[in-house]
């Protein structure tokens, strides 16, 4: 027989082009998709917002988008297709800043006001206490904790002092913290036990509220005041019962539609849980801890903590600094006084810092260095401000650029017009909170005036100056819902109804950006997540209407349907 060399090259060549391999060898990966959705709204929030008719997922990954007719080619024998039945999809949310960690609701009471709670009054917080105290069999001596109390939202309009505590609580400890996070009030008991008294004199960053025309504790201790407390130890919960809680919280997120998820102030204790969840591979969603400050040098000196990498879904992505305090607890720091006054204050109350200049250039300057994102609390214009003389001082001694290092202002509600400008030239990042448009506008406008007010997270003149932002609710200060926060930002409308500053007006399509591809730029991970687009995770979310054709009102009310990570569905509406 003659050996034909072109039947021979032919042969070869369909065995190479059909996956052969020879004896033992696997198969060539096939490029069918796992999944593939068709049949709704997708939205891509890539650079020109683009909508798309199907998308395909392989391996965890964004395998193909587009249209449709294109995208069904990938669909093999094995691969699911799902109808969205006109439902819309779009990336998975990516908290721009909260505190997962934080979210504990079996060891304190829920003292919040609608709509984050049931309390409309005083009495009403010392009931639920007193239940809490019954339920939990708390004993003589042992410590009970309430959080988010709102002094704006309760009938006497005011903080609850020691008094209001005393009578029914005469054996116990009782410590009720703020919505803000920034102060709490206790009553003489623990006053007593923790050595605070007519001549304690208020610590450095903190305020300890008297009486008017005295030195007497009210039991309204503010910002650092409150580390003078003596807080028993709380019993330890076993490893399986905190790895439970962790998926709890992660849970709860991901109803939300949350894949990515922050810990705004990871103390050690967090941070260890943290990575012992992820060392186990027990985590569902994204986690981007930000220890806080004071524990940086230790967690810098131990090279089994390392940051900007994610290992199982935990990243430690910079650290927190918190340079002043809330703007409806007056102890945020500003230029111009406020323009109310309240017993105790001096003329001109401006609130304070937490931390002095030299303080603050000292943290930017060890971020920097060791390459480390740099998160700053800043509310109030006057914290804003020495933030930026920080990252200016911090680019002289350091000879280098912030431009790329995407310092976070967070919170940043009350930045100037003059300070965005900074913003641009210096590369910072703020993560502003327009949930307090509805929370608190009311009382902005009342302690600050209605320009201050109107100007608060003034996101659109971000926009309009080309500053990539986010946008966040801060919980459990807020829900955490980021349809709430982007209602918020599309409609600013107050409790009482009021638009606090109509010209900050987002479009939902602008504000969707906030909460999804500016969230994955505030991480440095805009190339793998926040948008739908051929490379990029599957992080996913299914809603039950498309937000940028509700009606602006009612985005509140859209509801997740389902919420994928990485092409693995981690909740589903039941």
């Amino acid at each position: 027989m003659q050996y034909n060399r072109f039947s021979a090259f032919a042969a070869g060549l369909f065995l190479l082009l059909s996956g052969f391999r020879g004896p033992g060898k696997p198969p060539a990966r096939t490029a069918y998709a796992d999944i593939i959705y068709i049949g709704g709204r997708i939205l891509t929030i890539d650079s020109a917002n683009s909508l798309a008719e199907a998308l395909a997922v392989k391996d965890g990954r964004i395998e193909a988008i587009g249209q449709a007719a294109v995208v069904r080619k990938l669909k093999g024998p094995a691969t699911r297709v799902i109808d969205l039945r006109g439902k819309t999809l779009l990336p998975g949310f990516i908290d721009g800043h909260s505190h997962i960690m934080e979210f504990d609701p079996g060891a304190y009471v829920n003292l919040g006001s609608p709509p984050m709670g049931p309390i409309k009054d005083i009495p009403g917080i010392v009931a639920a206490l007193r239940q809490f105290k019954e339920v939990h069999h708390i004993k003589p001596g042992e410590w009970i904790n309430g959080y988010g109390y709102d002094q704006d939202q309760l009938a006497e309009k005011r903080h609850p002092q020691k008094e209001d505590l005393d009578a029914a609580f005469p054996d116990n400890p009782v410590g009720i913290t703020n919505i803000n996070g920034h102060m709490l009030v206790v009553n003489s008991f623990a006053l007593r036990i923790s050595g605070i008294d007519s001549s304690t004199a208020n610590p450095p960053g903190g305020f300890i509220v008297r009486k008017p025309g005295t030195r007497e504790p009210t039991g309204l201790l503010q910002e650092h005041a409150s580390y003078l407390l003596k807080i028993a130890p709380v019993k330890e919960k076993t490893l399986p019962e905190r790895l439970a809680g962790l998926k709890q919280k992660e849970e709860y997120y991901a109803s939300f539609g949350v894949t990515t998820a922050q810990d705004g102030y990871s103390s050690l204790a967090s941070v260890d849980l943290l990575e012992k969840a992820a060392d186990s591979n027990l985590l569902i969603i994204d986690i981007d801890a930000l220890p806080g400050y004071p524990i940086l040098d230790k967690l810098l000196a131990n090279p089994y903590y390392s940051f900007n990498t994610y290992k199982n879904h935990l990243k430690l992505a910079g650290f927190k600094l918190i340079s002043d305090g809330s703007p409806q607890g007056r102890t945020a720091f500003f230029t111009e006084p406020y323009t109310t006054q309240l017993p105790g204050d001096t003329a001109g109350y401006r609130g304070f810092p937490n931390f002095t200049q030299l303080q603050l250039n000292e943290a930017v300057i060890k971020g920097f260095r060791n390459h480390v994102q740099v998160y700053v609390h800043c509310n109030g214009d006057a914290a804003i401000d020495r933030y930026i003389r920080a990252v200016e001082n911090a680019d002289s001694v350091l000879g280098t650029s912030s431009l790329d290092r995407r310092p976070v202002v967070i919170h940043a509600q009350f930045t100037r017009p003059d300070q965005l400008d900074k913003y641009k030239e210096l590369g910072f990042l703020p993560s502003f909170f327009t949930n307090h448009t509805f929370f608190w506008g009311d009382v902005h406008i009342r302690n600050l005036g209605k320009d201050r007010a109107f100007f608060s997270s003034p996101v659109k003149a971000a926009l309009d100056k080309q500053i990539v932002f986010t946008n966040h609710s801060d919980f459990p200060v807020t829900p955490i819902n980021p349809l709430f926060i982007l209602w918020s930002s599309v409609n600013r409308e107050s409790r009482s109804g009021v638009t606090i500053g109509p010209g900050q007006r987002l479009t939902p399509q602008e504000g969707l950006r906030a909460l999804t591809i500016n969230g994955a730029y505030e991480y440095f991970e805009e190339k793998s997540k926040g948008s739908l687009e051929k490379g990029k995770l599957a992080d996913l979310v299914i809603l039950s209407d498309d937000p940028t054709t509700t009606d602006p009102e009612k985005i509140k009310d859209i509801k997740v349907l389902e919420t994928i990570k990485e092409g693995k569905t981690v909740y589903k509406r039941s």
